[in-house]
């Protein structure tokens, strides 16, 4: 018995040896789980003599090598690919038409796409089709066809318009002094004759002072620099002008008027629409005594000095000095062209209206494809206005006192040259006047084709795939599998186990849910081998092989000891 008894423990020890060689020889393998072997004695018993308390063990046996499938590091790899699970899930494999587990996520592409582990096998979960994730356990694909562009079909921008910008020229709101040049804009003068024989002559000066609607003036007068006649009373009271624009602008009737800095409105008091489109113009007339003589003069309309010099710009996208606030973005046709969209908001007198110019790589008509002829991407004087708080009030079709300001749709049309009918609704949500640096939130939902440029996995394990129109599209979900006894795994190589009767069938699921664990992308899970360990227990298997061995060695002396007895 002695012989039998040294035998099995010096296989068993060969056991212990094979199984941390093993794990050693794993130590840098992927996923790979160490295996802890667990004996038990071996006892010789008869009918008789069973329970007697003086039986002698008979050696040992190799009950189980049980592997450990406690979590090993996770590090970073860099490699999109690579995948590793915080969690006690197990990714899915269809090994030849067998479900295969495995923690090692060191998965590539094949050459038809299918994402698939070193040896070949599918790795499995959910295919999307047109975004959405479906319900059937599949190999997991990567389409490599390109993606399709998209028109834009909707854009928004969200801006906040400076409250302290001013209308070009600034709204004077001072107290009108000859003597005091911040308080008007422009002059002119003519002579005038008194009443006195003989004659003397009188300068009489005009000054025009911006008031706060666009493009009007209120008009002063002195006679000699005196503001007033000997009465104390001004020489013109309440007088404004109203001039053309370079833009022109939209009149009451909806015609579009061309532009010029021709006299549109001329009289006492501020213009109303009317009054523009009735073309109302009186000549400037004063009268009054100066140091005792009767000065009488008129200003006739034909010879107002018109304000070139220091109105507003025609409009042009190039010149910042032409408009309050303007910022440009790509948008995109039908063929996945690219096309510039510039909008500029330019201040309107100081009753809260931005007009609104739109372009459209760089141009601000395009041809009407029926009539041929030259059409704005936005009608004329369009225009934004806010409340007194600086919310976003609405947006129109002209303004005061050019026209009545009526409620439109803002959209964009004509921008898409392969189909002229697209429009773009442009959504102003949000939009603000506060005292801020002007600025803007530009949204929309056009993209140029695209090929594909790269794949990744986000935490929920979602397969990502990136395009180079800076597109992204969900292609898929990987499955996770847990088990009742993960112990009852049966190894089947490649790092890779089987289900078995003892484990359990597999529960398979998405990341994220239940114990399945989360997913890290661009990471492998390292081998959960401690060589430390490892190299103590190769120590005791040496230990115990050399000692099992000197008993094998003493019982083959005790045996010689009484083969020689004579």
């Amino acid at each position: 018995m002695g012989f039998n008894t040294a035998l099995s423990g010096i296989k068993a020890s060969a056991d212990f040896l094979s199984v941390t060689g093993n794990n050693i020889a794993n130590s840098d393998t992927t996923g790979f789980k160490r295996s802890r072997v667990e004996f038990g004695d071996l006892y010789n018993t008869s009918v008789l003599g069973a329970g007697s308390s003086n039986a002698i063990g008979s050696g040992v046996s190799v009950n189980n090598v049980a592997q450990q499938f406690a979590p090993g590091n996770i590090s970073d790899t860099g490699s999109n690919l690579d995948l590793a699970i915080d969690g006690t899930g197990f990714f899915v494999l269809d090994v030849g038409g067998t479900q295969g587990f495995t923690r090692a996520g060191d998965f590539k592409l094949d050459e038809e796409g299918f994402l698939v582990t070193n040896d070949g096998a599918n790795v499995q979960g959910y295919n999307a089709v047109e975004g959405i994730i479906g319900g059937n356990l599949e190999n997991l694909t990567v389409p490599t066809e390109r993606i399709a562009p998209q028109a834009t079909s909707e854009m928004s921008i969200q801006a906040n318009l400076d409250s302290r910008s001013e209308d070009v020229p600034a709204f004077i709101d001072d107290i009108f002094d000859p003597t005091d040049p911040t308080t008007f804009d422009y002059t002119q003068t003519q002579t005038v004759a008194d009443t006195q024989v003989p004659p003397q002559n009188h300068i009489v000066t005009y000054f025009y002072a911006k008031s706060d609607l666009p493009n009007t003036y209120q008009v002063y007068a002195t006679v000699d620099g005196s503001p007033t006649d000997d009465a104390g009373t001004e020489w013109l009271t309440d007088q404004y002008i109203t001039f053309n624009g370079p833009d022109g602008y939209r009149d009451a009737v909806g015609t579009i008027q061309p532009g010029g800095t021709q006299v549109l409105y001329a009289g006492t008091n501020q213009p109303q629409v009317t009054d523009i489109t009735s073309l109302s113009q009186a000549p400037f007339t004063l009268g009054g005594t100066l140091n005792g003589n009767a000065i009488n003069d008129t200003l006739a309309v034909a010879s107002v000095v018109e304000p070139s010099n220091i109105a507003r710009k025609s409009f042009d996208p190039a010149d910042p000095s032409s408009y309050t606030y303007g910022n440009t973005k790509n948008i995109y046709d039908t063929l996945g062209e690219t096309h510039t969209v510039g909008y500029y908001f330019i201040q309107q007198g100081e009753a809260n209206t931005f007009e609104l110019k739109i372009t459209v790589d760089g141009k601000q008509t395009y041809d009407d494809p029926v009539t041929g002829t030259a059409t704005r991407f936005v009608p004329e004087d369009t225009v934004v206005t806010f409340d007194a708080a600086g919310n976003l009030s609405g947006t129109f079709e002209g303004f005061p006192p050019f026209a009545i300001s009526s409620p439109i749709q803002l959209e964009i049309t004509g921008f898409d040259p392969t189909n002229p009918s697209a429009t773009i609704p442009v959504d102003l949500a949000g939009t603000t006047q506060y005292a801020l640096t002007s600025t803007d939130t530009f949204t929309q939902d056009g993209f140029a084709a695209g090929e594909l440029q790269g794949v990744s996995f986000d935490e929920d394990g979602f397969l990502i795939a990136t395009y180079t129109n800076q597109q992204t599209a969900v292609l898929g979900q990987v499955a996770l599998a847990t088990f009742d006894n993960t112990d009852g795994l049966s190894p089947a190589g490649d790092t890779a186990w089987v289900a078995s009767s003892n484990s359990g069938v597999a529960n398979i699921g998405r990341a994220n849910t239940g114990t399945l664990g989360s997913i890290r992308g661009g990471a492998l899970e390292e081998s959960n081998v401690d060589l430390t360990s490892e190299l103590v227990a190769l120590i005791e298997a040496q230990r115990n092989y050399q000692a099992n061995s000197k008993t094998l060695e003493t019982e083959n002396t005790v045996t010689q000891t009484i083969i020689n007895l004579r």
